[in-house]
């Protein structure tokens, strides 16, 4: 058996791992019961904040008065 093939996008082999672990985490709440659910759901919502708020962070900035 060969090795996996390398992931040749940048972007994509450094997001990768994230959207692993979001998939994991949708999985794990579609089989959680009434307790657990709302853990795993404030867990995944804060990785989702966290992501969100690093893309904004990292977003080329337009100093250009004209807009």
């Amino acid at each position: 058996m060969g090795r996996a093939p390398l992931i040749r996008n940048q972007l994509l082999r450094r997001e990768l791992p994230w959207l692993v672990a979001e998939v994991v985490l949708l999985l794990i709440l579609f089989n959680a019961n009434a307790p657990e659910l709302w853990f795993w759901l404030v867990v995944l919502l804060v990785i989702l904040a966290y992501r969100y708020e690093r893309w904004w962070s990292s977003r080329p900035q337009n100093n250009d008065p004209r807009g």
